[in-house]
C-alpha cells in the first residue's frame, strides 16, 4: 500500500503529514510489520522515527532476567522513537512489538528533526503526545514498590471491568495470565497464586480457566482497594 493511499483513507494522517517537506517525504519508507514482529527492541540503535499509520503496538520493557513489562498499547496514529531522538538518546529505551499487523512510516531521525523545526503543527502534536504520556505514567511511578502484588491485581481487575456491566451481569477479563503479569511487572506464578486466592474468597469466578467478575464481586474489590 502506498503512503498516499493511507492518507486518502485517514484524514488525521493526511493532516499530520501535510506540513512535511516534499524532499523529506520522498526519503520516507512505508513498512508492513506482521503481528508479533518487532519494530524495534530495547537497546537497538535508533536510525528512524516511526509513525504508526495503521494497527496497534505493544510497548514493552524487557529486563536482563527475562522479565517483560507491558506498560502501554499504542494505537494508530502514534510515534515510535521520537522521545529518544528528541532527547539525543541513540538507543531505544523500550521495545515496540506489533500487536496486530501494522503499517509504519519510517523517517530518518535527521529528517524528523528538520521536519519539526519547520512545521509548527507537527511540533505541537509531538509535544502534546509526550505530555499525555507523562501525565499517564507519572502517577504510576513507584506504584509497584509501595503496593503488594495482591493489591495491584485487585486494582487491575477493578479498572478492567468497571465499565463493562452495562449490558452484562458479569465481565470476562479477556487477558491471559501472562499478559496480566507483563502489564503489572510481576511473575505469572504471582498472578496464578493471587487469582486462586481471589477465587477462594469468591471475589472472582473461574470458568474453563478464564476469569470472570460479577457486579457483587466488583463492589467488594472496590471496597478492598479503597481502604489503602
Amino acid at each position: 500500500m502506498l503512503l498516499q493511499q493511507l492518507m486518502d483513507k485517514n484524514e488525521d494522517l493526511k493532516k499530520l503529514l501535510s506540513g512535511m517537506p516534499q524532499d523529506i517525504r520522498e526519503r520516507c519508507s512505508l513498512k508492513l510489520y506482521k503481528r508479533n514482529n518487532y519494530i524495534i527492541k530495547k537497546g537497538d540503535e535508533i536510525k528512524y522515527v516511526g509513525i504508526l499509520c495503521k494497527g496497534e503496538l505493544n510497548v514493552l520493557n524487557e529486563f536482563a532476567n527475562g522479565s517483560i513489562y507491558l506498560f502501554h498499547v499504542n494505537e494508530a496514529i502514534d510515534f515510535i522513537g521520537e522521545m529518544e531522538v528528541l532527547a539525543n538518546q541513540p538507543l531505544a529505551v523500550v521495545t515496540n512489538q506489533a500487536k496486530s499487523d501494522c503499517m509504519v512510516l519510517k523517517i530518518l531521525k535527521s529528517d524528523f528533526l528538520k521536519w519539526i523545526e519547520q512545521d509548527n503543527y507537527i511540533t505541537s502534536i509531538v509535544a502534546k503526545r509526550l505530555a499525555i504520556r507523562l501525565c499517564h505514567e507519572s502517577p504510576l511511578q513507584g506504584y509497584s514498590h509501595y503496593y503488594p502484588a495482591a493489591h495491584m491485581i485487585k486494582r487491575f481487575i477493578v479498572e478492567y471491568v468497571m465499565n463493562g456491566f452495562d449490558n452484562a451481569k458479569e465481565v470476562l477479563i479477556n487477558k491471559k495470565r501472562q499478559e496480566i503479569a507483563n502489564m503489572l511487572g510481576i511473575s505469572i506464578k504471582t498472578v496464578d497464586r493471587n487469582i486462586k486466592k481471589l477465587k477462594e474468597q469468591d471475589l472472582v469466578t473461574i470458568k474453563k480457566g478464564k476469569i470472570y467478575v460479577n457486579e457483587e464481586q466488583y463492589l467488594k474489590l472496590v471496597d478492598m482497594i479503597e481502604v489503602w
